[in-house]
């Protein structure tokens, strides 16, 4: 369940006016975890998170296994600067089928 930002600032609010955790907790009808959660929550600084692009674009990796027909999931993956996991989802997203062995 989801609380309101109002009702967190008002929790908070009271925790600063003395009001113990558990008090807060009791008097609110709210677990002290809770409580606790967004207390800390309040106290960290949101750093955004710095993250590689997710996917490996379509036009990119076809033109890849155009080019090399024959190269493995890591050879690609070295290209391509990520994991040959990704390669392998991204190649089945796009519905491109890998090299056959005879």
């Amino acid at each position: 369940m989801a609380y309101s930002a109002d009702f967190r600032k008002k929790v908070l609010e009271s925790l600063t006016r003395g009001l113990s955790v558990r008090r807060a907790a009791g008097l609110f009808g709210i677990h002290f975890m809770t409580i606790q959660n967004w207390k800390t929550a309040a106290d960290r600084p949101k750093v955004p998170q710095i993250r590689r692009p997710r996917k490996i674009s379509k036009e990119a990796l076809l033109a890849d296994v155009e080019a090399h027909p024959t190269d493995y999931l890591h050879e690609r993956a070295k290209r391509f600067n990520c994991t040959p996991t990704a390669v392998h989802k991204a190649m089945r997203r796009y519905r491109i089928s890998q090299k056959k062995r005879h």
